[in-house]
């Protein structure tokens, strides 16, 4: 079995801690980063021997990534995402983007609808954090595969889908890339060795308002993370303390009807009109409003491990 890592807010400080039980023993050392706290754990040199003790349900939990890092995202890599996207192939290819890391917020901070949208839509995540760096061209493999990866970690790919569709050339990178739309944590689990098995076999929920939206499980992922891994590594540095959300399952809002990739397609080149087109398509379905709370969970199928639950409430930008 891995450790819980998590980070929370504690005096002046944002330390680094380590569940236990019921509470949080905090680690001695400040590190300054994730990948600090990583390099301790798998050099076997990180003091889990702290004093100081907090209670688990009154933990002011922060993100347990830092910002320094590139995030990489994949698209409809559940067949129940792709067949409400109107998708009929169940693999074809593997659909790659990124946000920036200022996306990055808190598990239980507030969701900021940006000002204009108008269809803000959530996607729960698995997210994989890398324990070192992938070099160019790198066949990653299920047997390898924990050479790579040292964590894992709840994620929610929050998205302006009107922003997506509205820009020019269906600009993803704004639609998904605002300030707290990637809430991140609570627990970084550091993964041991004989947790190769752990990857296949996680439970993600999510619910709206109390209402069960999105619940499925990671072996049901069409591209696994050693195909993707690989296929990073062909044109992109992978770095160690990166992360990479592995896509999201059935029962996110958007409507993707052939109504919709009609308004999109028949107005290609006119941004304004298709933003208007796709916003009418959508009339009929209730997206994030303020006020709404989002509640997320990843454990595995046995209970052994979990990655805490996120609560967060929508608000609006102020004007």
């Amino acid at each position: 079995m891995g450790i819980a890592i998590v980070r929370v807010k504690h005096g002046a400080g944002q330390p680094w801690g380590m569940i236990e039980n019921d509470h949080i023993t905090l680690l001695s050392e400040p590190f300054a980063s994730h990948r600090d706290v990583m390099d301790a754990y798998f050099n076997n040199k990180l003091d889990t021997a702290g004093t100081e003790k907090l209670s688990l349900p009154d933990a002011n939990f922060v993100a347990p990534v830092t910002r320094d890092i590139q995030l990489f995202c994949q698209g409809l890599n559940y067949a129940s995402h792709r067949a409400e996207g109107g998708v009929k192939q169940t693999k074809g290819e593997n659909l790659l983007f990124s946000k920036p890391p200022s996306s990055i917020c808190g598990p239980n901070d507030d969701i900021v609808r940006p000002k204009g949208c108008e269809l803000l839509d959530y996607e729960i995540e698995l997210a994989l954090v890398m324990k070192r760096d992938i070099p160019a061209n790198t066949k990653v493999t299920p047997a390898n595969l924990l050479d790579y990866v040292g964590g894992i970690t709840l994620t929610n790919d929050i998205s302006a889908r009107d922003f997506m569709f509205g820009a020019p050339m269906l600009q993803w990178f704004k639609g998904k890339g605002q300030r707290t739309f990637c809430p991140t944590g609570p627990v970084l689990y550091l993964l041991d060795e004989d947790d190769s098995k752990l990857l296949d076999s996680l439970h993600l929920t999510l619910s709206l308002n109390g209402a069960l939206r999105q619940d499925a499980t990671t072996d049901l992922l069409i591209f696994k993370p050693h195909e993707t891994l690989t296929e990073l590594s062909t044109f992109a540095d992978v770095n160690g303390g990166d992360m990479l959300l592995t896509g999201t399952p059935g029962g996110v809002i958007l409507n993707a009807t052939p109504k919709v990739g009609l308004a999109i397609l028949l107005n290609f080149t006119n941004d304004r009109k298709r933003r208007a087109k796709l916003v009418k398509t959508q009339k009929s379905v209730r997206y994030l409003k303020p006020g709404d709370q989002l509640q997320l969970t990843i454990a595995s199928i046995d209970g052994q491990v979990s990655l805490g639950t996120q609560e967060n409430t929508v608000i609006d930008a102020n004007e």
